[in-house]
């Protein structure tokens, strides 16, 4: 394994590590206060962590160790920042929400390129990755938001602050993340078909 894996591998140990210490932290402060609500998101960590070893099981896929890291960074925000942490939903932090969208698109952007990749699509215009990197990440923005409204009709929770902001936080979880799969889009156009160095290529090949 290379350098740059071995490091990947050993942060990957230390986020699985904080994400088992916080979760743990946050169940056993709830329970001791007799509190019981909004345990589903201590348990919603236990898939997040199977995740790679779920897709390396179902779609016969190795993540490699740095994106791995990506995943466990991203979810670690997620999860353990945005929700156990609650930094979703404290008036000074709510920004947050939107970043971790707006990170999204990108990271859906990459899977919509691994899809072709590994679907071995036979692309015949210049145009179809591009526009399928943006219809792809909005539709998965787009089942993001119908996943969190279900949970919200089952829980009785409002992780899509409808009764504070309408729709508005929901349409504005969708703009951030198809603005990041937009930039993506034309960063991958001009990478492929006007850059001297086609950085892309080498990402792709990567995945």
């Amino acid at each position: 394994m290379e350098k740059e894996g071995i490091i990947m591998k050993y942060l990957n140990r230390i986020l699985i590590f904080l994400f088992v210490v916080i979760d743990a932290w946050y169940v056993y402060d709830r329970l001791s206060r007799g509190v019981y609500n909004r345990l589903e998101i201590a348990a919603a960590v236990i898939p997040v962590l199977l995740g790679p070893w779920l897709i390396k099981k179902i779609l016969h896929y190795e993540m490699s160790e740095p994106l791995k890291f990506v995943y466990y960074l991203f979810t670690f925000a997620c999860v353990i920042l945005g929700s156990v942490l609650n930094l979703y939903n404290i008036p000074e932090t709510m920004w947050f929400d939107k970043v971790t969208h707006f990170i999204s698109g990108f990271l859906t952007s990459i899977v919509a390129l691994m899809l072709i990749k590994y679907g071995r699509v036979t692309v015949k215009s210049k145009w179809f990755v591009p526009i399928f990197i943006i219809i792809f990440s909005i539709g998965i923005a787009g089942c993001w938001e119908f996943l969190e409204y279900f949970m919200d009709m089952i829980t009785g929770g409002d992780t899509q602050h409808v009764l504070t902001t309408g729709v508005d936080d929901s349409m504005g979880d969708m703009l951030v993340a198809a603005l990041a799969s937009i930039m993506f889009a034309i960063y991958y156009y001009y990478q492929v078909y006007f850059a001297k160095k086609n950085h892309m290529k080498t990402l792709v090949e990567r995945l």
